[in-house]
C-alpha cells in the first residue's frame, strides 16, 4: 500500500530504471505515487503516471490525482539533463562616438538549451542610455567621451550558473 512513510521504498527504484527520472516530479496522490510528465518547458501543460498504484490512507494527505500544485518529493539532486553556461562573449564596436547608438550583441555558449537564461548589460558610463538592458543584444549611447566598460551578465535559475564578459569601449 503507498504511503508517505513509504517513500524511499517506493519510489527510490525510478533513478535505477532511468538517468532523467526526477524524483521532484513525484507526489502521493489519492491513486499512488504518481510521476509528473511535463509537456512544455513552462510547466503549464502534463499528464500524469502512477508507478505504485493502491488505496492511499486519508491519514498521509494525498494530492487529487491530477492536482494542479501537489506537494511533491523532494531532495534527489537529479533533474533531467541540466543547461549549463559555459561562457559568453560581447560583440561590438570596440569605438564609438559620444552620443551614438552602437550595437552590441551577445553570444552565449552552454551545453544543452537554458530556455531561462536572463540577460543583464551594464556600462561604467552611468550617464549612457541601453535600450534593452535584459535582452541579447543591444545598443548602448555613451554620453561621454573617455573609456568605458560595458558587461554583459547572464544568469540561469536552472543550473545556479554566473556568466560574465567585460569589454572596454573608447568612446570620442
Amino acid at each position: 500500500m503507498p504511503r508517505s512513510s513509504n517513500a524511499s521504498a517506493d519510489t527510490g527504484w525510478t533513478k535505477n530504471l532511468s538517468d532523467v527520472a526526477v524524483k521532484d516530479n513525484v507526489y502521493l496522490s489519492t491513486r499512488g505515487w504518481v510521476y509528473r510528465h511535463y509537456k512544455n518547458s513552462a510547466r503549464t501543460e502534463f499528464w500524469d503516471e502512477v508507478l505504485v498504484a493502491g488505496e492511499v490512507p486519508s491519514g498521509d494527505s494525498p494530492a487529487a490525482f491530477g492536482a494542479a500544485n501537489p506537494t511533491f518529493l523532494t531532495g534527489d539532486g537529479s533533474k533531467s539533463p541540466i543547461s549549463r553556461l559555459t561562457s559568453v562573449t560581447i560583440g561590438g564596436d570596440l569605438t564609438a562616438a559620444d552620443g551614438a547608438a552602437e550595437a552590441y550583441t551577445s553570444t552565449l555558449v552552454q551545453t544543452g538549451s537554458s530556455e531561462d537564461a536572463v540577460f543583464a548589460w551594464t556600462t561604467s558610463d552611468s550617464g549612457a542610455t541601453i535600450s534593452a538592458a535584459s535582452a541579447a543584444n543591444t545598443n548602448v549611447t555613451f554620453s561621454a567621451t573617455g573609456n568605458f566598460t560595458l558587461t554583459c551578465t547572464v544568469t540561469s535559475a536552472d543550473s545556479g550558473d554566473t556568466v560574465t564578459d567585460t569589454i572596454t569601449v573608447a568612446v570620442s
